[in-house]
């Protein structure tokens, strides 16, 4: 799994990490070093606009002239991570993928860091046995 804590006051959020291939199993060129600009897709529900925040923050600010995107994109309550360098021809746009590519599928966000374990209060949390009349992606605003 991945957890990701935000300091000094939180959030916590916990993923499953899946599918994982990195850069040199693909054969894939050189690490790009700029910071990223970040796609957000298909997070539209209030869980996947805060995931989506939470995912964000952490890369910093990019500047104007990077041509490095890293793309998060919801898909049946999983977030595809993809990271591509773009170029510009004429009025069409070439994407590279440069790796690395997995699946994220959050299953517990809590409101403080890791130090402070159960004593933080949980946020949401994934409940795969609930029954419910018709399974919906929490993640996804349809």
């Amino acid at each position: 799994g991945l957890s990701l804590c935000h300091l000094p006051h939180g959030p916590t959020a916990h993923f499953t990490l899946g599918g994982a291939l990195l850069r040199r199993e693909a054969g894939l060129g050189a690490a790009p070093t700029a910071p990223p600009h970040i796609l957000l897709l298909g997070l539209g529900s209030p869980l996947g606009h805060r995931v989506g925040t939470i995912l964000k923050h952490l890369f910093p600010v990019p500047r104007a002239g990077t041509r490095r995107v890293v793309t998060f994109a919801c898909q049946d309550g999983v977030i595809l991570v993809r990271n591509h360098t773009f170029r510009r021809q004429g009025r069409s746009v070439e994407l590279e993928e440069v790796g690395p590519r997995f699946h994220l599928r959050p299953y517990l966000i809590r409101l403080g860091t890791l130090d402070q374990g159960d004593a933080a209060d949980v946020e949401w949390r994934w409940h795969p046995y609930t029954a419910t009349a018709r399974k919906r992606d929490p993640l996804s605003a349809a």
